[in-house]
């Protein structure tokens, strides 16, 4: 799928509000007591998985063709060099927290215990980086979004009205597989009784 570097910035912006969104609901079962809201926190995390997919697919969109020198995306710029030194650690975070969640539903034993053992600790620093990378981004995400949604500048990049369909599709296909995955989630449920979300 290819992106000019306007609409590849004004996608990932809608992904990031998505993401960040849902992010606040999963954090929000955190605080409330994740016993009695594990059915939800397990439903909202599945949720994430095409929305996040999506986020890495379009930043890895920008950053292969910046580093192969594409004439456009290199006069729209590279990140700041924080957040690109940043952005490797904010990845794996993302894909041992989000692959030890999966984990934690799907295996047994040894596995199992390892994947606990991770998943408390990786949600931590995750939320640390993710928090770090949403203020240095948010006004900037905002922006683009507002754009992406007024009509006076919605037609300034080309795109507009696909760009909403995939964020749309893909929150909808996290929808799915949430509500795909229950009859199967007791696995997950079933921790509620002796899972800690940091592990001892």
């Amino acid at each position: 799928m290819r992106f000019n570097p306007d609409g590849n910035e004004r996608l990932t912006a809608a992904c990031g509000l998505v993401l960040a969104t849902l992010t606040v609901v999963e954090l929000a079962t955190l605080l409330l007591g994740l016993r009695s809201m594990l059915q939800v926190h397990v439903f909202v995390g599945l949720v994430l998985l095409p929305p996040i997919a999506l986020k890495l697919g379009s930043t890895g969109w920008r950053f292969a063709r910046y580093y192969t020198r594409n004439h456009a995306y290199r006069l729209k710029g590279a990140p700041q060099i924080g957040m690109r030194l940043l952005a490797p650690l904010l990845v794996a975070l993302t894909v041992l927290l989000f692959g030890s969640g999966v984990a934690m539903g799907l295996v047994h034993g040894e596995a199992l215990r390892v994947a606990r053992r991770i998943h408390g600790p990786a949600s931590v620093l995750w939320l640390i980086v993710l928090g770090v990378h949403v203020l240095v981004y948010a006004r900037r995400t905002l922006r683009a979004v507002g754009h992406d949604v007024q009509p006076r500048t919605r037609r300034e990049v080309a795109g507009a009205r696909w760009r909403g369909y995939v964020v749309v599709s893909a929150l909808v296909c996290g929808i799915a597989v949430g509500l795909a995955t229950l009859p199967v989630q007791h696995a997950w449920l079933h921790l509620g009784s002796h899972h800690h979300h940091f592990e001892r």
